[in-house]
């Protein structure tokens, strides 16, 4: 399909997605893929989109947030 403008240089991205069980104290997570800053990543709990920077840090394959969910979340 034509386009105008350059060259994409980089195709579709396939979105991994990590499952982490909370309960309740810890706020430190391990992701699978690594990633530059917080707004590289979407991050729910409870079906709810937490604020990256706010709500959570990341760097490299550490996810922080700022306070323990509860187990039941």
């Amino acid at each position: 399909m034509p386009f105008l403008g350059k060259q994409p240089t980089a195709g579709f991205a396939s979105i991994v997605k990590d499952d982490f069980t909370p309960n309740g104290s810890t706020t430190a997570f391990t992701l699978s893929k690594q990633v530059a800053n917080a707004n590289d990543i979407a991050v729910f709990l409870g079906n709810v989109r937490q604020e990256p920077t706010t709500a959570y840090s990341a760097s490299g394959t550490s996810l922080t947030l700022t306070e323990a969910t509860a187990g039941s979340d």
